[in-house]
């Protein structure tokens, strides 16, 4: 298994989760996110470049009010907060219960990680989970709900000793 950037060479049509909005996404909206630049996809891929997880990584700003009030006096007053969104965290039913959904998050951090460390500002990994089992899931790894949103916010700090 790799995980790659997603090319036209990756077979998208046989990937199916449980969550039909994130089977149809890759199948069918990802290719004009990325065209749009709405997104950067990154799938895993088995041998014979089946797409067997996915996940899209997208820059985004949260307003002062949704900050963690621990976090907020890292950002300047009149200043939202710069974040990555993980926007979707994806894997096939056929590899339901090989960590394959653990690794793509790991993978997502650490990309996310660097991005914030050497390209561009970010102070945290955020997430918009589809689902109260993808809540719980998020939460295994340090995630804290944002007041008043359904994302989840996890500091650079914090990814920094997890990876």
């Amino acid at each position: 298994m790799k995980i790659q950037l997603l090319k036209k060479k990756h077979n998208r049509k046989d990937f199916t989760c449980e969550e039909d909005t994130l089977t149809e996404y890759i199948r069918k909206q990802v290719s004009q996110d990325i065209r749009k630049r709405l997104v950067i996809c990154f799938v895993a891929v088995d041998n014979d470049y089946n797409v067997i997880g996915y996940y899209t990584l997208t820059s985004e700003s949260l307003g002062r009010e949704l900050i963690p009030d621990k976090y907020l006096k890292r950002v300047p007053k009149n200043y939202n907060a710069p974040v990555i969104l993980l926007g979707r965290l994806a894997r096939d039913i056929r590899v339901k219960g090989a960590g394959l959904g653990e690794h793509l998050l790991l993978d997502a951090l650490f990309r996310s990680y660097k991005l914030s460390n050497k390209s561009i500002g970010a102070m945290a990994v955020v997430v918009d989970p589809i689902n109260e089992k993808a809540v719980a899931f998020y939460k295994k790894y340090g995630f804290e709900q944002l007041p008043d949103s359904e994302k989840m916010f996890l500091p650079m700090k914090t990814i920094g000793q997890i990876i």
